[in-house]
């Protein structure tokens, strides 16, 4: 009997596939889902056929048209997409109340405890996959196990359309098994450092010891765990909408100074908008606390229209919060700041207009530096006004 409880729903090509149940013709030929009037449109999503042909979510249109002369492309629709995740959602509400939104097409259920109502965990699993087919039409991979990475690893392997349940004693050896790309938080930047170390698949990551998994980067040891199925990360049942990021500083000495404030606040944006895109996670709305010398607290907010993710974006929404919270001349001992309202993205030229595509690939190499050195490992010139040094080695931009 499988001992996992973690189930992981992972409906590949969610957009593609609602396209092609919309409009039947598109299962014969390949076609992805972009915006053309874009000017650098960006795929957001590719058929079963496209993607056997080379086509990727996050080329552009144009290289995929490259690749594929005559690739037709579908507008995106994102009433459609939200609405079918919505029902994913519900549905697999019906089998436990810990369901976890973790993505576009991808959910956690934990099924701990469900037995009595909804009999074995596989058994709910395949009933489940069974009500998803006829009620939005997708055919997601879902898997079992006992945590969250090896179940995602898991559907990754089965997908698109697959199922399994794996006991505890089945996880390891099929996770080490994978190749490195596979394993959750392993990117491109990071597989060109893996394969310095002639490490191709995830079994080689989990035999790293502890100085070589620091050499891998600053969360190598996190790595490793996850590669060796140690992970009591829980299903979190929060709205994404409802979950937030903070940090402090406290000033020594206090201070009315604007530009100071302005600078601890380009540090916390900085800090806290880097571990969101560490999670593939965006903010609109940010709040700022103001500890004042006398003992008194100020805050206020300010919300985005849109999806957020850059430092410099983090740090205008801080400093729109900062304006309003800032009614008095008393001097502030300490600042604290929320990212909120947080969701979904990435940085993906799709999220973005045309004339964003620079700054997009400025952050993208900022956090390149620090995925390798460590989050200290730079930081803007400006934070040498504040007086305290840099971290030891760090690059100034």
């Amino acid at each position: 009997m499988p001992s996992g409880r973690v189930l992981h729903i992972n409906a590949v090509g969610l957009m593609a596939e609602l396209e092609e149940s919309l409009e039947p013709s598109l299962r014969r030929r390949p076609f992805v889902v972009a915006n053309e009037r874009l000017a650098r449109a960006v795929v957001l999503d590719v058929s079963a056929l496209a993607h056997r042909e080379g086509a990727r979510p996050g080329m552009s249109l144009a290289a995929a048209r490259a690749l594929l002369p005559g690739l037709a492309a579908r507008p995106p629709r994102s009433e459609l997409y939200r609405d079918a995740e919505d029902r994913l959602w519900r549905l697999a509400l019906e089998l436990t109340p810990l369901v976890e939104r973790a993505g576009r097409g991808h959910l956690f259920a934990d099924l701990t405890g469900t037995g009595r109502l909804n009999g074995s965990p596989d058994d709910a699993a395949q009933r489940l996959r069974s009500r998803i087919l006829a009620d939005t039409g997708l055919s997601p991979a879902l898997a079992l196990s006992s945590t969250k990475t090896a179940s995602k690893v898991a559907t990754r392997v089965f997908r698109p359309g697959g199922f399994v349940a794996l006991s505890t004693a089945e996880e390891g050896p099929l996770v080490r098994r994978q190749p490195a790309s596979l394993l959750p938080g392993v990117g491109p930047a990071l597989l060109r450092r893996l394969a310095l170390l002639d490490i191709d698949d995830i079994g080689g990551i989990a035999d790293l010891d502890d100085t070589r998994a620091a050499a891998v980067g600053p969360r190598g040891r996190e790595l490793v765990a996850r590669a060796r199925c140690v992970d009591d990360s829980p299903v979190d049942p929060r709205p994404l909408g409802s979950r937030s990021a903070s940090a402090e500083a406290v000033l020594e000495p206090d201070t009315a100074d604007p530009e100071t404030l302005r600078l601890r606040l380009l540090s916390l944006s900085a800090e806290l908008a880097f571990s969101l895109r560490r999670e593939g996670l965006g903010f609109s709305g940010a709040s700022v606390s103001l500890g004042y010398t006398d003992g008194l607290r100020a805050s206020a907010s300010a919300c985005s229209g849109r999806r957020l993710w850059r430092d410099d974006e983090a740090l205008a929404l801080a400093l729109e919060a900062l304006g309003r919270a800032r009614t008095r001349r008393v001097r502030v001992r300490s600042v604290a700041l929320t990212l909120s309202r947080l969701g979904a993205a990435s940085p993906e030229l799709d999220l973005f207009e045309p004339g964003e595509s620079r700054r997009s690939r400025l952050q993208s190499a900022l956090d390149a530096i620090r995925l390798r050195y460590g989050s200290g490992a730079i930081e803007p010139c400006a934070l040498a006004e504040l007086g305290a040094p840099g971290p030891s080695g760090a690059i100034r931009w």
